[in-house]
């Protein structure tokens, strides 16, 4: 067998059981649950029959192992304590060093550090100890307390199995199809009330279509929801009618060996593809709408020369169907940020051990979809912020009750929609950020300068994004190079999204990232500055002001304009640019970002159309102007200017 051509394949699958494996370990570390040991054990065994196909005997060997371990535990051999516990995480974190070498065609035989692992899970202590996941038996609803020395595991473990059974419903997967009145108004409204009342029974985890889709008018009213809960079909077909104009419901059971039905009845199959093809087919189309665009300028230039009206007919008919391929693909491209999510309590649970620190770590809005080349670039951002939180925002349990708060620290990570962009936040309930000591050591650094006495949320996030700055008096594992929010900053800006803070000392922190739903193709309003073209991304634009509408207001401060109630702040884009300085006649389009509005003031206005999104290379240090660049239907090329950057 070829294995070169599997191995991808292989690599893929695995990753996406250890993952189960990861979130079964931190579950069975809180709770005490059968399942979670069940989780691990079929995870583990597929793994080692997978590898045993394709002839990677260390992986096959790791997780043969492993595998007896879980064995242990599953028949009550083996007690759970803190160090099985952490040898499972170890064999855990072993299998996927040995798959990853595997897969890339690394031996990993002489690794001292998985060969230390496969000693430990060799000989494993079989001496029931105190317990760690499996606490006292008297916190299990139903279950008797049992003091005796060297009580039998097994007869605990049947125990809790149990009273799970009898005291709790279990958590089922369900398949929620729902179809609204034909009738209804704002179908994607109600939609979203439907969605709510799914959300108060249990835990979303896929929505087809995607919810960002039923904003679209052609969205019909039909969609299904995946939904795990403790609820049974007729609580949940009860909720699902009580959002009102609910046409049908239909509740069942998942089947996973079967394609999946949506909720139009239609056969809904998956297939994996190599993301590169997908690449390739999206810019393909990238280079259609231009074309696309081309086309119909000439088209309707040669109806206007006498042409026959039957040539932009076609021209606008091909474009109906290009726009269609575009909105295809691009959702073929689209991933639930819970993707990325999945890897993360992993992390937080080992820092936050490495540091003391006891940490309650929440997810929200796993289900919104990113672009998939958004989604892949996300990832070390987050975990910069992650990092951050944890070591310099959470406090160590101690510190906490004496500041009069819980021991447990909170920290979150979620996912939101903001107009058309996505926002992602990490918020914690740390100690804030320490303004003064920022100031002061920005002031050492040269900076800031002097006089500055206070440092407000944008110029404090300035001064940490500044490339080595740290306030750390030591190098560790996890932070003190001073490269974290920098890091996070750049890779920000080079998606075209932006990055706040806001922070309140004792009370916590919390970063936001605002980013574009995909990187590809995208609506821009196209400008004339000097003779020269420029994109505003649509996305940010609230209003055009026509020339001569609103008085510019001269000040001290810089320029502005009163906008009925709100005065704006004036950005002059040629002078920005260093043009120099043109006519009388000026429009003003007023854009907003993180959550400020500016007026921009620009020559022309010229159309407002889809640009294909490139990505800038610019020289490190230059003022951040541009998020990218595009190709107009002519030809030319035009920047894309980055509106985070003008504030």
């Amino acid at each position: 067998m070829d294995q070169t051509r599997y191995a991808e394949l292989f690599r893929t699958e695995s990753r996406e059981h250890l993952a189960e494996i990861d979130a079964a370990l931190l579950a069975l570390e809180q709770a005490p649950d059968a399942a979670h040991i069940a989780t691990l054990f079929r995870g583990t065994h597929t793994i080692k029959g997978m590898a045993g196909a394709m002839g990677y005997t260390s992986v096959e060997q790791v997780a043969h192992s492993l595998e007896t371990l879980l064995d242990r535990l599953r028949s009550g051999v083996q007690s759970i304590d803190p160090d099985v516990m952490a040898l499972l995480f170890d064999g855990s974190d072993a299998l996927r060093i040995t798959l990853d070498d595997a897969a890339g065609g690394r031996s990993v035989s002489t690794s001292s550090a998985v060969n230390a692992v496969l000693q430990r899970l060799a000989t494993p202590s079989a001496t029931p100890t105190s317990s760690l996941a499996f606490r006292t038996p008297q916190s299990v609803p139903g279950l008797q307390h049992h003091s005796e020395p060297g009580h039998d595991f097994v007869e605990i473990f049947g125990a809790v199995g149990a009273a799970s059974a009898t005291a709790a419903p279990t958590l089922d997967e369900r398949i929620v199809e729902v179809r609204l009145n034909t009738d209804c108004q704002l179908k994607g409204v109600r939609a979203m009330l439907v969605l709510a009342r799914l959300n108060a029974l249990g835990t979303v985890r896929t929505l087809t279509p995607a919810q960002h889709s039923w904003q679209d008018e052609r969205f019909d009213g039909a969609f299904a929801a995946t939904l795990v809960s403790t609820a049974d079909a007729a609580q949940i077909e009860t909720a699902v009618r009580s959002a009102g104009d609910v046409a049908r419901v239909i509740v069942r059971t998942p089947e996973p060996l079967t394609p999946t039905r949506a909720a139009g009845g239609e056969t809904m199959r998956t297939v994996r593809i190599d993301l590169r093809r997908l690449d390739s087919l999206l810019d393909l189309v990238g280079e259609l709408v231009i074309t696309r665009d081309r086309l119909l300028r000439q088209a309707d230039a040669a109806v206007e020369k006498g042409a026959d009206r039957a040539l932009a007919r076609a021209a606008h008919d091909t474009a109906r169907l290009v726009s269609a391929l575009q909105e295809q693909v691009l959702q073929a491209r689209m991933v639930a940020v819970g993707q990325v999510f999945d890897r993360f309590p992993r992390l937080v649970r080992d820092i936050s051990r490495e540091l003391g620190k006891d940490v309650q770590f929440t997810t929200e809005g796993r289900e919104i979809e990113l672009d998939r080349s958004l989604l892949d670039a996300i990832g070390d951002p987050i975990v910069h912020l992650l990092r951050n939180a944890l070591d310099h925002g959470i406090e160590d349990p101690e510190t906490r009750r004496t500041a009069g708060k819980p021991p447990t620290g909170q920290l979150v990570l979620r996912a939101g929609r903001d107009r058309a962009g996505v926002v992602l936040q990490v918020e914690d309930d740390g100690r804030g950020i320490d303004r003064a000591a920022i100031l002061r050591r920005a002031q050492e650094q040269g900076i800031v300068t002097s006089d500055i006495v206070k440092l407000n949320d944008d110029e404090l996030l300035s001064v940490l994004a500044h490339p080595g700055f740290s306030t750390a008096q030591a190098v560790t594992s996890i932070s003190g190079r001073g490269v974290g929010i920098d890091v996070v900053m750049t890779r920000v800006r080079a998606l075209g999204g932006s990055l706040e803070l806001e922070t309140v000392d004792g009370e916590g922190s919390a970063f936001t990232l605002r980013l574009p739903v995909t990187l590809a193709i995208t609506r821009a309003l196209l400008v004339q500055i000097a003779g020269e073209t420029y994109a505003l991304p649509a996305a940010h634009v609230v209003e055009v002001l026509e020339p001569g509408e609103g008085g510019i207001l001269t000040t001290q401060a810089g320029e502005w304009i009163q906008l009925r109630d709100e005065l704006l702040p004036v950005v002059r884009l040629r002078e920005r640019l260093g043009c120099p300085p043109g006519g009388d006649e000026m429009f003003m389009v007023v854009v907003e970002a993180a959550g400020r509005r500016t007026a921009l003031v620009v020559d022309a206005l010229v159309t407002q159309q889809d640009i294909v999104v490139k990505t800038l290379d610019v020289a490190r240090g230059s003022a951040a102007l541009f998020s990218g660049a595009t190709v107009l239907g002519d030809g030319t090329p035009a920047l894309i200017v980055d509106i985070g950057s003008l504030g």
